[in-house]
């Protein structure tokens, strides 16, 4: 930010600076007219600025290497206005690269580390340029984004073309060149600038606080704010609040410190729960007190459960380690670079460190660590391993599942309860007067100030990045002391907190001992992979990905379960006012009056539940989460809070209890399926070729069609195109891409069918019997037209609705009746992954459809794969897909479609077919949809233009087709808000009485059928079918998608950053906002916080998600209706 001849100028930092903080921007202007004194740059900061020059200085000596005509803008150092002139000289002269461009456009500068010239016309002729940006970081940064977007947008005025890519290098060793859609984070920024001018330039500047935020620890102005909110003796003070806490006690009149300390019991703050304002209230009331004492103060909080608190702790004895890791962030990936322990043995203290300084002596640390702890753990079975804070835990899972080794150890630590994590006991147990509950805070009660250079974590970064640079022993020195100083504190810590236990605290209880079957099973697996990897990679490693992905996929399911285990166990520690937050579970069931009802030999019994937010459904199946007995939800009533559940008479659910999520299905059959693969491979058979071009990403094998031409024949109309592309496929894979309303089940069941005709044993599977079941229906309609009768053959699975009887093919529910009523004459076969993958059907079919690949991972694929000579993909990564748990190397972890399009929202059309025509949605709806999502490769269908509203005018802006954005302003909302309810009515109120025009030309009147209202959370889905008639169509995304109606009413429900659930990837997820719009045949009503528009985002997949509701707002601006 500068002042030049009397105007204020302001550069992409300004605009991440105000993405930061708005009081750090109101501070800059401050500054601008009255300077003020800065605190100095930390060493961390001078040192990544430092690392940062001297990145940017070796791509440019890179680049000119590689380009002839390269044009330095800042050489002789000219003024802003001359490099302005001299950046616009050498676009026109077309130079080759570009560097540090500069741009004006108003108040606005730019200085672009990089341009590069790409054959794109433009006004300067048969050429045009892209942004390049060099970053010190291994990975990109929204921040980073909004930088190289605020250039591409300068640059648009310039050459009149909005740049298609533009691109960060990051700092790896590689030089990494991450690529980016400029469209993608276009309208993101558009509306940061709108915000960003409203606040500089606005008549009345709104009032900003010195908050504490994330970005405190680089800014300049964080020692002025600190002493304001000391001055202030602002609530950010009290340990533990959030900033939605604080604006709730402002709101009400509760602005300090002091005054939340002195108040009463009977205080009540609107939307904070009772409970947690009695905690801030005690926190306070403790803080306040230790100013005006001269020892630090603590108190013990009353014990709530025999698991919680004090009773995580066990017996000090001899041969407890004390843990603490040492990571560097600068790496690519992270790199955990010191793994220290304090040992207590023989009536002696002992410090051991493990060092790494490559992702490979990384592996070997680690392994060296966790050797080192078994072998300690065997002499001493009754020790335990103590840390502070869950990332030590954390960690120690993430580099067990990234390197692939150690698993049925660190299995055995986690199951036996080895991890004591002291931070879970400090807050379950005491109350301080502490500003925080870090360690450093906690051991002013036990431990002398420490001395040394480095005194905390970004100190001993800074001194690694140092060492890295010169090779001082001395440096990792000093590192190594901090770590054992933080070692010697949890040692301490222990110590202390037995000593204050109070001593009629019951035993310590730890889970029940891990079977040493379990344990010698894993190992044998262990065993198994390495003696795979060896055959597979070599010694030294051979550097094939796919051989490596195919090593890797032998284990995806262990570690696929890994999540369920680890989360089962965290669960049975939760409370249920915990367990209430977890979308996975359903907490504080307590059982009503109503008899229990005979069913069979079972009895139903139902329970009553508060609102919450829960993924369970009706036929889920879970444990009770204290006896961890299985359980099953026979029927669930959210309207009404009510569960129901199905168990015999001996094994009742208690009177009050919490469901939670059920063990893993065992994944043996699959796992053996994938070294079936393996083997072949490694033999060098020539088998399962589909399965190999897959993993290879070969483009479809289609006789007659030389490869990288487009699939379909374009003499032929789309479906009959597709027919001859799949009848055609040798021993090959292909991928029909099907956006919303294009007929991808049509298109699927008419080419079963002509493939039936043709005498081809056919396989269909999806990861859902719902998706199995609704293309079995398609089939069997198609085949009926066509008089054809087949024999067909479906595994179905215990369970309702799961079963699929037609006029030719019916189901099996038991596997061995299924396998004996199976022979190679029937014609199609259909089933999940675990009948598919079994030996049976290996090469038995000529196709095999996967349905809703999206939602199918990699792995699966290989497992069923090898029963078919070609694979159709059908489905679309663009919808709805479902995350694969765990953590894996590699690619082992995407689904069949990421893994497939690398990121592409589209197949290209040498690569398979994309459907790219909706018979469902309204051109102007499509529009959007198509832009937003599909890169504009989707348009409607003829006579998709007829389907509009038919309004009576008494609402101007309600358009009659496409997008309307519905602002409503609420604050304190996170998943249901009264007031888009409210909107949401009034909406539904005014459509009822209007009428619409169907793509016959037909006006026909609104009612229930004709409109959906969708929701992201069942909470405030309760709230809408309460203002709402009834009848209405009212649910999640989730419910409706493959639905359809005229209108879609969307309700965001959160109000802002501050109140979202659950991270951004949900609420604006790109794939729940396609489905849901593309429900609507004429139009679609988003209704919002405009707040929403304005959250923070931390990586570029953040900001793509965001920019997609900004891009909705645009669209739904009325001049987009004319």
């Amino acid at each position: 930010m500068q002042a030049r001849n009397g105007t204020q100028l302001y550069s992409a930092s300004d605009i991440c600076n105000f993405l930061e903080c708005q009081h750090l921007t109101a501070l800059d202007l401050q500054h601008l007219v009255m300077p003020m004194e800065k605190a100095a740059a930390s060493d961390q900061n001078r040192l990544i600025q430092d690392k940062g020059l001297a990145h940017e200085a070796a791509f440019f000596e890179e680049l000119k290497r590689k380009y002839a005509n390269v044009v330095d803008i800042a050489e002789g150092n000219p003024s802003v206005a001359r490099r302005v002139a001299l950046t616009i000289e050498a676009m026109k002269a077309g130079a080759e690269v570009i560097f540090q461009a500069s741009f004006q456009e108003g108040a606005f500068i730019g200085h672009a580390d990089f341009l590069r010239k790409v054959p794109r016309a433009s006004a300067l002729g048969d050429h045009s340029y892209e942004v390049i940006d060099t970053k010190l970081a291994k990975t990109a940064k929204a921040k980073f984004l909004v930088q190289v977007a605020f250039y591409s947008r300068m640059l648009t005025s310039i050459q009149g073309v909005q740049p298609q890519y533009m691109y960060v290098v990051l700092g790896d060793a590689a030089r990494t060149e991450q690529a980016f859609r400029v469209a993608d984070y276009a309208d993101y920024l558009e509306h940061v600038l709108q915000r960003f001018d409203g606040f500089v330039n606005g008549a009345e500047r709104p009032p900003t606080y010195p908050q504490p935020c994330g970005h405190c620890g680089f800014c300049a102005w964080r020692d002025r704010c600190d002493d304001q909110r000391q001055h202030d003796d602002h609530l950010s003070a009290v340990a533990g609040i959030s900033r939605s806490q604080i604006q709730k006690l402002q709101g009400a009149g509760v602005t300090t410190l002091h005054q939340l300390a002195e108040s009463t019991d009977d205080l009540r703050i609107p939307k904070l729960q009772t409970e947690s304002l009695s905690k801030l209230r005690h926190q306070a009331r403790l803080q306040f007190q230790g100013r005006s004492s001269e020892a630090p103060l603590f108190e013990l909080l009353p014990m709530l459960s025999e698991r919680r608190g004090f009773y995580r702790m066990p017996y000090a004895v001899e041969g407890d380690l004390f843990f603490d890791m040492e990571g560097n962030p600068l790496e690519e990936g992270g790199l955990e670079y010191l793994f220290g322990l304090y040992i207590d043995e023989g009536g002696q203290q002992i410090f051991k460190p493990f060092w790494a300084h490559t992702r490979d002596e990384e592996k070997l640390a680690f392994e060296q660590f966790i050797d080192w702890v078994i072998g300690h753990l065997k002499r001493y079975p009754d020790a335990h391993i103590y840390h502070y804070a869950s990332y030590e835990e954390t960690a120690i899972k993430r580099l067990m599942s990234q390197h692939g080794t150690r698993e049925a150890q660190v299995d055995w630590l986690l199951r036996n309860g080895k991890l004591i994590d002291l931070y879970k006991v400090v807050r379950e147990a005491i109350r301080v007067s502490e500003p925080s509950y870090s360690i450093k805070n906690i051991e002013h009660f036990y431990m002398g100030k420490r001395d040394g250079d480095v005194t905390n974590a970004g100190a001993s970064i800074v001194f690694y990045e140092r060492w890295k640079e010169t090779g001082e022993s001395a440096l990792l020195e000093k590192i190594e002391r901090y770590n054992e100083d933080d070692v010697l504190s949890t040692y301490l810590l222990r110590n202390w907190l037995l000593a204050i236990k109070p001593s009629n605290t019951g035993v310590f209880v730890g889970p029940e001992p891990a079977s040493e079957k379990s344990v010698a099973e894993q190992t044998d697996l262990e065993i198994r992979l390495e003696h795979y990897r060896h055959r597979f990679l070599g010694e030294p490693p051979v550097e094939d990905p796919v051989r490596l992905l195919t090593f890797q996929l032998l284990d995806f399911h262990r570690r696929a379960d890994k999540p369920t285990w680890w989360q089962m166990f965290s669960r049975q520690d939760m409370t249920t006012e915990e367990l209430l937050e977890d979308i996975e579970s359903l907490a504080g069931l307590q059982r009503t009056e109503t008899p229990r009802e005979p069913i069979s030999r079972s009895f139903l019994f139902e329970y009553r539940f508060e609102p919450q937010e829960t993924k369970l459904r009706t036929g889920s199946k879970g444990l009770v989460a204290e006896t961890q007995d299985n359980i099953e939800l026979y029927r669930l009533d959210h309207e009404q809070g009510l569960a129901t559940f199905k168990a015999t008479e001996k094994k009742a659910p208690p009177a009050f209890f919490d469901m939670i999520p059920g063990r893993p299905i065992p994944t043996d059959s699959l796992r053996e399926a994938l070294f079936r693969y393996a083997d072949s491979v490694l033999a060098g058979e020539q088998r399962f070729q589909a399965v190999t071009d897959f993993l290879h990403r070969r483009g479809p094998r289609v006789s007659g069609i030389e490869p990288g031409t487009p699939l379909l024949a374009p003499n032929l109309v789309p479906l009959d195109a597709i027919k001859q592309v799949v009848r055609n496929l040798e021993s090959s894979v292909l991928f029909i891409q099907g956006p919303p309303g294009t007929g991808k089940t049509y298109t699927g069941s008419h080419v079963i069918v002509d493939l039936l005709k043709a005498g081809k044993r056919i396989g269909v599977t999806s990861n859902s019997h719902h998706a199995i079941n609704n293309l079995l229906a398609a089939v069997e309609a198609r085949a009926q037209e066509d008089g054809l009768t087949f024999t067909g053959l479906k595994k179905s699975s215990d369970g309702d609705g799961n079963e699929f009887n037609g006029r030719c093919i019916h189901s099996i529910e038991d596997k061995k009746a299924f396998l004996t009523a199976w022979s190679p004459s029937i014609d199609l076969t259909a089933g999940t992954v675990w009948i598919l993958a079994d030996e049976t059907f290996t090469e038995q079919l000529d196709y095999l459809f996967i349905d809703e690949a999206g939602q199918v991972s990699v792995a699966n694929l290989v497992a069923m794969g090898m029963a078919a000579r070609n694979i159709v993909l059908m489905g679309d990564q663009m919808q709805l897909s479902q995350p694969v748990q765990g953590v894996h190397p590699g690619r082992s972890g995407d689904s069949i479609l990421d893994y497939l399009l690398d990121g592409t929202p589209t197949i290209a059309s040498d690569r398979g077919v994309f459907l790219a025509q909706t018979w469902r949605m309204h051109p102007h709806v499509c529009s959007f949809i198509s832009h937003a999502v599909y890169e504009g490769q989707l348009s409607s269908a003829p006579g998709t233009d007829r389907r509009v509203l038919s309004l009576d005018g008494q609402r101007p802006e309600v358009p009659n087709s496409g997008l309307m954005f519905c602002p409503v302003k609420h604050d304190g909302n996170s998943q249901s808000s009264d007031e888009e309810a409210a909107q949401v009515q009034a909406l539904y109120a005014y459509f009822s009485r209007q009428r619409f025009i169907d793509s016959d030309g037909e006006e026909q009147a609104i009612g229930v059928d004709n409109i959906l209202v969708v929701a992201p959370y069942n909470l405030q889905v309760q709230v809408l079918k309460q203002v709402l008639p009834s009848g209405a169509r009212v649910g999640t995304v989730d419910k409706f998608q493959g639905q359809e109606a005229e209108i879609v009413i969307v309700s965001m429900a959160t109000s802002n950053e501050n109140y979202l659930p659950r991270d951004i990837g949900f609420l604006y997820s790109k794939n729940r906002l396609n489905v849901a719009v593309s429900r609507a045949k004429s139009l679609a009503c988003i209704v919002a916080s405009p707040d929403l528009t304005a959250v923070r985002c931390i990586t570029p997949h953040d900001m793509s998600l965001v920019n997609g509701l900004c891009m909705a707002v645009r669209y739904g601006a009325t001049h987009h209706h004319a």
